[in-house]
């Protein structure tokens, strides 16, 4: 499972100073050999403590196990994070 890149991110508005939401488009690459781009929507929250925490929504059903593709983009996210690349 690998994650090529997090395309088309639009950060949507929200109160919470904390959380920043996200929507965009995954480019996915499957151990099969398959690509295929995903809608997703996911969130970075910041906790009292400073962890990053993040969580990941599909926006369409994949015929692939969901745990390694979560798992998988999660660490693609925070790779952007730390980079500065969500703003």
């Amino acid at each position: 499972m690998k994650v090529h890149s997090i395309d088309q991110l639009i950060r949507k508005d929200t109160p919470l100073y904390y959380r920043n939401e996200y929507e965009g488009l995954g480019n996915l690459e499957f151990p099969t050999g398959e690509r295929r781009r995903v809608p997703l929507e996911f969130t970075v929250e910041i906790k009292p403590t400073g962890e990053r925490a993040v969580t990941v929504k599909l926006k369409e059903r994949i015929n692939y196990p969901l745990l390694p593709v979560i798992h998988a983009l999660k660490e693609k996210i925070k790779i952007l994070e730390r980079s500065g690349e969500l703003t």
